[in-house]
């Protein structure tokens, strides 16, 4: 009864309560997002009463909801939670945090051990957590396929190759699907490599509209996908306007020639070397990702030390390839 009572006094002034907890709470994001240099805001703003009744016992419960947008750290393809408790939080008796993994996301890392983890994670109080616990790392189980033929026009009869890779880099079986144009279909198995590249070839003994999809089945860490068509124009080898290429390539070619050799005769100084392969797969990584990422998920993806990734970054940096921009506590590195 007493509880009723409180429930009623509760609702008459709920404004009031609520006001006061989107007050605290708003102060506490603010906080957290000028610690962390992320963009954070609060929104959403309830609170709710109720009699939850068992056979053995009534209990009165007060829920305070709202929303913290920005609350997880979102680098290329995980969601990382802990850097907001940089004091560490504390969990006081009958207290505790239950933690539910995003959709598509899986869990990878955990600190400390839970009291309970499966499909979601539970700690229970009362437990004091470290500076940057409890932290959570949730990988994105999405997968993209692209593929496409090394070519747009091939003649009857010649190979055609098939260039193909998978996001994020895994090495796992790969179906190739090629569609005649008749309709039939051929298909392959193929295996990415650890880079998340692979390739495919197939003779093309039909004139026409070749296509060619790739597909995978998914495993128990990533989720299975399909890439986009693409298509391949086959001409046959007895039509005249398959020598165009041919003729055209050859004048091209005279014309280099005889370019490169006027130039040579002229030509004293000696060809730079070409450039360092850690700094071009730092680029090839940049280009992949639309020309932006994070300077330690650089350093994480292709497994160079900090001092290492750093010393490349200020090398490109010097040779106008890449800007580095502090967005908080971290660099952004994008491509000139």
């Amino acid at each position: 009864m007493r509880f009723e009572a409180y429930i009623q006094n509760l609702t008459a002034s709920r404004q009031e309560f609520l006001d006061l907890f989107e007050e605290k709470m708003t102060q506490v994001v603010e906080e957290a997002s000028n610690m962390t240099g992320r963009g954070m805001s609060a929104t959403n703003f309830d609170m709710s009463a109720a009699i939850v009744s068992t056979p053995a016992t009534s209990q009165g419960t007060v829920t305070y909801r709202f929303l913290w947008v920005g609350f997880l750290e979102e680098t290329a393809y995980s969601l990382i939670m802990g850097d907001v408790f940089e004091g560490g939080f504390y969990l006081y008796e009958n207290d505790s945090i239950t933690v539910i993994p995003p959709t598509e996301y899986r869990i990878d890392f955990v600190s400390p051990h839970p009291d309970h983890m499966n499909s979601v994670i539970v700690w229970h109080g009362p437990r004091n957590f470290a500076s940057g616990e409890p932290a959570v790392e949730f990988v994105s189980m999405e997968t993209k396929l692209s593929v496409g033929f090394d070519s747009q026009e091939l003649i009857e009869g010649e190979e055609a190759t098939v260039l193909g890779s998978i996001e994020p880099p895994v090495a796992v079986v790969i179906n190739i699907t090629y569609t005649k144009p008749d309709g039939i279909t051929i298909s392959q198995i193929v295996d990415s490599s650890p880079q998340g590249v692979f390739k495919s070839k197939i003779t093309v003994d039909e004139t026409g509209t070749w296509k060619v999809q790739a597909s995978w089945a998914g495993n128990n860490q990533y989720l299975a996908s399909t890439s986009q068509t693409s298509f391949l124009l086959v001409r046959s080898a007895f039509n005249l306007y398959n020598l165009a290429p041919f003729i055209i390539g050859l004048v091209v070619f005279i014309i280099v020639l005889v370019v490169w050799f006027r130039r040579a005769r002229h030509k004293t100084e000696v060809m730079p070397p070409p450039p360092e392969d850690d700094e071009e797969r730092v680029l090839a990584l940049l280009r992949s990702y639309g020309g932006h990422m994070y300077q330690k998920d650089i350093g994480r993806m292709l497994k160079f030390s900090k001092s290492k990734t750093t010393a490349i970054l200020n090398s490109l940096e010097a040779k106008g390839a890449i800007e580095k921009v502090k967005k908080g506590r971290r660099y952004i590195v994008r491509l000139m």
